[in-house]
């Protein structure tokens, strides 16, 4: 009787045992997908990534995806032609014990500086710095643009009104007219070290380093000259 009470004893404990072994084994087999996304914002944030207080979202990572545990830090790259801000793509793999890799989607996301306008600026006005100013706005709003440096937007044309507040956009402006249709003009011909200056007359408008239409007012011939400056253009012969 007390040997079947000893095996039935030693029969539970060899169960027990064996429970306690299997069960941290079991639950550490597969890799976390908190250390899949821990480790893609580590990378990111390594990055020199133009933006402020960044946030980092991945955005396929299937719940149902079971992958080997990785006993070494995960190693994380961009994928070809992929950019670190907005929508994106990554790699992750794993070296050992069991090699593995695969691709996620991310959402990068943050804080940009971007250049609105100080005062209304009507269409037709040349931007100069005290038009502008620098407010903080999330990435992810700018869908249609924005300008980050005052030196960009200053000396450019309004295209249209622009609202006190409002963030300049590359649709927002343009290039500076220098010489207008109509308007009196210098001619410079230049050939070798000879430059001659003749009137003439724009039959186009023009911005820096276009080429237009202008006609010579003494011989009234058509020609095609770039702009130079406002007011001048520029031919070789």
């Amino acid at each position: 009787m007390l040997n079947k009470r000893l095996k039935a004893n030693m029969t539970l404990i060899a169960i027990l045992l064996t429970v306690f072994i299997y069960i941290p084994v079991h639950a550490n087999v597969f890799q976390s997908h908190n250390g899949i996304s821990n480790a893609v914002k580590s990378y990111v944030l390594k990055q020199q990534v133009p933006l402020n207080n960044i946030q980092v979202r991945l955005t396929s990572l299937n719940k149902q995806l079971r992958l080997p545990q990785c006993l070494k830090p995960l190693k994380v790259n961009m994928a070809p032609g992929a950019r670190l801000m907005g929508n994106t793509s990554l790699s992750v793999s794993c070296l050992s014990p069991q090699p593995w890799k695969i691709h996620v989607a991310a959402h990068i996301d943050g804080q940009v500086d971007a250049l609105i306008a100080r005062y209304p600026i009507p269409r037709g006005t040349v931007i100069q710095e005290n038009d502008l100013k620098y407010v903080s706005r999330r990435y992810s709003q700018m869908n249609h643009g924005f300008y980050a440096s005052a030196k960009l937007l200053i000396n450019m044309e309004a295209k249209r009104n622009i609202k006190a507040g409002q963030v300049l956009t590359p649709a927002a402006v343009r290039a500076q007219k220098l010489v207008l249709r109509g308007q009196h003009i210098t001619i410079v011909a230049q050939n070798g070290g000879l430059n001659l200056r003749v009137k003439g007359k724009a039959l186009m408008d023009g911005q820096q380093g276009q080429t237009i239409k202008v006609s010579n007012l003494k011989t009234k011939k058509l020609i095609y000259a770039r702009v130079i400056s406002a007011g001048v253009v520029k031919v070789n012969f």
